[in-house]
């Protein structure tokens, strides 16, 4: 009988099995979307269960906010009521065609994988709601915000914009840190993420929607660099920004909001 090669990887026979982390990083990954039983696929943003729905009407236009509950110790910075005062103090034309704003609390694996404050969504599908969202996400109050100082030019402009919201970050030796505070946190999220956003959906709007060949119009916008994009969001955000405060519109104090007693 031929003595079997000996092979040094099977020294340790738990090599290539879920005892030796084999599959570990896969079982982590967010899966992009799901498959319902009705064949539909959403995405993992898209699966919430809000505890209250409610109609907003800002001028001609009606806004419909989805909220989750936040969990214990996190915040959203600010409450519906606050989004409303803040895109009423816009032109009609400026969240026109935006259909929801939602508030979102993420599970921990995504907030370690896919940390943001919010997104735009061009066409979320959530249940049978279809159409454009803003998403904003619940922040864990508290938690540590770290920055390297090797940054390149777009990550060095956001780090300046986060400390121009009130993060009070310190120096370590390979690093900045920061604690998130519920006031750093509303001026990120309401102030500046919400504007962000609102800029991605009038880039959008004007580069796809206002033209005649929409799916032409739509390849060439998803075409464009997501640093193109990027700049205009934020030159959106920085405009009425800086036009809100110098009429002493923001920072406002939070609008009164009670939860839902039956939600």
């Amino acid at each position: 009988m031929p003595t079997p090669v000996w092979r040094p990887e099977r020294r340790n026979r738990n090599i290539g099995t879920a005892l030796s982390g084999h599959g570990q990083s896969n079982r982590m990954r967010i899966p992009e979307s799901w498959q319902d039983s009705n064949g539909n696929f959403s995405c993992y943003y898209e699966r919430i269960r809000p505890d209250f729905v409610k109609d907003y009407q800002i001028g001609d236009d009606t806004i419909k906010i989805l909220y989750e509950r936040p969990s214990e110790g996190f915040s959203y910075g600010c409450s519906p009521e606050d989004v409303i005062h803040l895109l009423s103090m816009l032109p009609d034309n400026e969240h026109r065609l935006l259909d929801y704003v939602i508030f979102r609390q993420p599970t921990r694996k995504q907030r370690q994988q896919c940390p943001v404050w919010g997104r735009l969504i061009y066409h979320a599908e959530i249940g049978d709601l279809r159409g454009p969202a803003i998403f904003l996400e619940a922040q864990e109050l508290g938690a540590k915000l770290r920055w390297s100082h090797k940054l390149d030019v777009e990550d060095r402009a956001e780090f300046e914009r986060l400390k121009e919201d009130g993060h009070e970050f310190e120096k370590t030796k390979r690093h900045s840190t920061s604690r998130l505070t519920e006031t750093a946190l509303r001026n990120t999220v309401l102030h500046r993420t919400l504007l962000h956003e609102l800029g991605h959906w009038q880039h959008y709007e004007n580069d796809v929607l206002a033209q005649e060949d929409l799916d032409l119009a739509a390849d060439l916008y998803f075409a464009k660099p997501n640093v193109e994009k990027e700049q205009y969001a934020h030159s959106y955000a920085e405009k009425w920004a800086k036009a809100l405060r110098s009429k002493n519109l923001i920072p406002f104090a939070p609008r009164d909001f009670e939860f839902p007693a039956s939600a």
